[in-house]
């Protein structure tokens, strides 16, 4: 019982974050970043960053950066291998620089949570590279693939999309038909970093924000398909559906409106009482 109430408090705290960061969109962010090959890294050392994107939640307007735009304000674009690792530190300083100047803001990503792959990764890389990273807040971030599973349950998609592709978030793309064009998954993102292929991630990275962007939309407005059953997103003990029904607008309507109605008896009988006795 007491799992199932601590999963619709922390559902409760989860919509009501959702509902905050939409009301102040302006000042709220998709991020994701695509890097070198989680496949082929016999050495261990830090993966090599190829793009990041921002998406504004409110605009849709998106600040960029990659190897291939760093290389072209350094005249080099059409030899980036020659001197990758001063575009890469180029490209990290940009976004680092935006990060800074938009402190305050909120950053919703897709599982960027730890040195392998998130934000403390893309620190590390740029400290590799000689570059000073701005540390961003961890409440200034939100992790909406964990979000989901708070919202919806473990259940709410399969590992393995029904197209055969990898990762809940493309089971989501699928289940709710979002435009995923451009989108690499991660034997593709391998297969183009192999061949330098940078503009293609860099186009996968802006078309992830916008996915992510949908997706935060749809959990906003509650449209978003899942495959949760109301088991998976409510729980199944009775004091977990009474707090279900509590919640409804409707049914608080009318508990408001009968403890009016009992308030008002109760006025009612005393003022007669008390009429009674001095007549």
């Amino acid at each position: 019982m007491s799992s199932e109430l601590s999963r619709i408090k922390e559902r409760a705290a989860t919509r009501e974050l959702v509902n905050k960061i939409y009301d102040n969109a302006i000042r709220s962010y998709l991020i994701h970043y695509s890097c070198q090959s989680f496949y082929e890294n016999a050495t261990g050392g830090s993966l090599r960053v190829t793009s990041i994107a921002v998406r504004n939640l409110k605009s849709g307007q998106t600040h960029s950066w990659s190897l291939h735009k760093a290389a072209e304000l350094a005249g080099q674009l059409l030899n980036i291998q020659e001197n990758i690792d001063q575009h890469e530190h180029d490209m990290l300083a940009e976004y680092f620089e935006f990060l800074e100047a938009h402190r305050d803001a909120t950053y919703i990503h897709w599982n960027m949570r730890d040195e392998n792959f998130g934000f403390a990764a893309l620190e590390h890389r740029f400290r590799v590279l000689g570059g000073k990273p701005y540390i961003l807040n961890d409440d200034k971030k939100l992790d909406l693939a964990r979000e989901l599973v708070t919202l919806y349950g473990r259940k709410y998609a399969p590992h393995t999309s029904p197209k055969g592709r990898k990762g809940r978030m493309m089971s989501i793309v699928e289940i709710n038909s979002i435009a995923d064009l451009d989108a690499l998954q991660g034997a593709e993102e391998a297969d183009a970093y192999n061949n330098a292929e940078y503009l293609r991630l860099h186009r996968s990275t802006l078309r992830k924000v916008d996915i992510f962007a949908n997706i935060f939309d749809r959990i906003h407005s509650k449209d978003l398909k899942t495959n949760a059953t109301f088991m998976d997103k409510h729980g199944i003990h009775p004091v977990a559906l009474i707090e279900v029904i509590k919640s409804h607008p409707l049914v608080t309507a009318l508990i408001f409106i009968a403890t009016a109605g009992v308030a008002l008896l109760n006025y009612t009988r005393i003022f007669s009482a008390v009429r009674t006795l001095f007549q």
